[in-house]
């Protein structure tokens, strides 16, 4: 396991490998064999995870400078609508059939195991916790769109299948209305709306997402409105266009129009991201994309909530400027339409296949025909469920976290590993059934049937994701001391207790303390709901300042899969612990 600390100062790596790198050239300057010899083993002892030494700082890294103004804005990207399809499909496998690629855990983690925020991500639920009203919320701290003024339309939305323009509402601010499709109902425009809100509670970047209902007479164009035609060329938007967009567009049954209006993020665009590589005009782009975590894990969320278009089109850069030509660029999702069961591919065997195979499937192609078809595929049994085609094939029945796939191959999700699959796992299991039983009102599906048929899939997948990959590398949240009355205990959370993966009457824990490498000293834990805590040994260093103390801990089930070990290193300083650094041992 890499357990990295980046530097405050320059944002670089500073693990085990950059710590080789930057003695390699004393040790063969100076060539003394013996010193080169003493460094390499104590290289190797640092490697180890069982023998990981404290770092010289023990103070993990929960900030990410990647924020650093620098002069820009970088240069606008642009992604073609079938250039990147053509460039994972084809392309880059063609690219990388001889590349000698033996995989890596991610390079942007902190001692703990965890990421920083950045401008990548921001820790919420995971770290912090969030009550269901906060998760409800998400990024909208903006009163919502007033529907009792007009709306000035400045443009026509350019891609996706399902129309939709841009709004100047009378504050100035401008939002993108999109619409649903007649043969879901609800689903798109309500999907937006609670899927933004769990991707902006786990930790990305998303708009602020809300179901508005408007009448026609509330639309003005615009002077100087554009559109554009199906080769992406502009031309003026006129009136006669916008009344064709609404023409398909379902209506209530009072003659409103219901629609999904996202704000317009702030700053200024600069295109899509990539799901590798980095962007060569910000130096604050310094981890390869492929290479992050939250981006490999995402994975896992776009899989929780059905989310196939997880694509770099479905992104943006953004630049923040800080005045005087200086800024910064924030990276978020967009777009989660398709959430929930969409219907929107044109063949059934194509709607069918969603989540189980990308769209252009070349290995599963080349296995039907040569065993003329004889392998059972997972989608050839696909049904709706009860919601009939509102929720069309997004159940719980065929859902497999581990075969789950996009709409065609995302670079980053391809280099998941269980570590990445484990640290999403983790923030999944603290969105509760309180927790989704609010947000999905923010949907505005109309039918309690509906809300109750979408909590029922979205505990389920929930359910078999944290089977799969909670559990193995310990469900044991990182701990943190809590002072009573003088008396310091370190307690940690059971999430797999917290998400009712276990009972816990019938969990007991193991804690054995290992003190200036004497032998293990067992410690009785108390248990308090899903709170398991400990006091640690209050005896101070003989000598020096910085002695490393190991604790391990590890939840006993009386059912189910063996857990993973939580492996802690602390250190005194000031008259107290700290924690240094924290491993998780299958």
């Amino acid at each position: 396991m890499r357990l990295e600390q980046r530097s405050p100062s320059d944002g670089h790596d500073l693990g085990p490998a950059a710590s080789g790198r930057r003695w390699a050239a004393p040790c063969a300057a100076a060539r003394a064999t013996w010193l080169c010899l003493w460094l390499l083993v104590a290289q190797l002892v640092a490697c180890a995870p069982s023998l990981l030494a404290a770092p010289a700082r023990p103070v993990p890294l929960w900030e990410d400078p990647d924020r650093r103004l620098f002069r820009g804005p970088p240069a606008k990207y642009h992604s073609g609508k079938y250039t990147d399809i053509v460039d994972q499909v084809a392309l880059r496998p063609l690219a990388r059939a001889f590349a000698v690629d033996p995989g890596a855990e991610a390079s942007n983690l902190n001692t703990l195991d965890e990421v920083a925020d950045s401008s990548w991500f921001t820790n919420r639920i995971g770290r912090h916790g969030l009550t269901p009203e906060q998760v409800a919320i998400g990024p909208c701290t903006m009163p919502p769109l007033e529907t009792a003024h007009v709306w000035t339309v400045v443009g026509a939305k350019s891609d996706g299948v399902s129309p939709g323009f841009v709004v100047r509402a009378a504050d100035g601010a401008r939002y993108l209305l999109k619409f649903d499709r007649v043969e879901q109902g609800p689903r798109s425009t309500a999907a937006d709306a609670i899927a933004s809100r769990l991707f902006y509670a786990a930790g990305y970047g998303a708009p602020c997402n809300r179901v508005v209902f408007f009448e026609r007479s509330q639309l003005a164009l615009g002077q100087g409105a554009r559109g554009t035609d199906w080769l992406g060329d502009e031309h003026p938007y006129t009136v006669a266009e916008l009344d064709r967009s609404l023409a398909s567009v379902p209506r209530t049954r009072d003659g409103r129009y219901r629609a999904l209006a996202s704000l317009w993020l702030a700053g200024k665009s600069i295109g899509p991201f990539r799901f590798e590589g980095t962007r060569p005009d910000d130096p604050n782009d310094i981890v390869d994309h492929q290479d992050r975590r939250e981006l490999r894990a995402l994975r896992l969320l776009a899989a929780w909530m059905g989310h196939g278009d997880a694509r770099e089109q479905n992104t943006l850069d953004s630049w923040i400027d800080a005045g005087n030509g200086f800024g910064w660029v924030r990276h978020s999702l967009l777009d989660f339409g398709d959430c929930f069961g969409n219907l929107s591919a044109p063949t059934l065997l194509a709607r069918r296949l969603a989540g189980h195979a990308y769209g252009v499937d070349l290995g599963q192609i080349a296995g039907d025909w040569l065993t003329f078809g004889a392998i059972a595929r997972p989608f050839e049994a696909e049904r709706f469920g009860s919601s009939g085609p509102v929720f069309g094939y997004f159940n719980v029945e065929r859902f497999d976290p581990e075969l789950w796939r996009p709409s065609y191959p995302n670079p980053a999700f391809q280099r998941m590993t269980e570590r990445d699959a484990a640290w999403m796992a983790r923030i999944l299991a603290r969105f509760t059934p309180a927790h989704l039983q609010r947000v999905i009102r923010v949907g505005r599906l109309g039918s309690a049937a509906l809300r109750a048929e979408l909590l029922r899939l979205l505990l389920g997948r929930r359910e078999r994701i944290l089977r799969r990959y909670l559990s193995p590398l310990s469900s044991l949240a990182v701990p943190i001391e809590v002072l009573d009355g003088g008396r310091a205990e370190w307690c940690a959370e059971d999430l797999g207790v917290l998400a009712g993966m276990a009972d816990a009457a019938s969990t007991t824990y193991e804690a054995a303390w290992t003190f200036a490498g004497s032998d293990p000293i067992r410690l009785p834990v108390r248990v308090d709901g899903a709170r398991a805590c400990l006091e640690l040994p209050a005896q101070a260093p003989a000598s020096a300042s910085l002695d490393e103390r190991v604790l391990e801990w590890r939840a006993v089930r009386a059912q189910g899969p063996r857990e993973g070990q939580l492996r802690i290193h602390f250190v005194w300083r000031s008259g107290s612990y700290e924690v240094a650094a924290l491993e998780r041992i299958p």
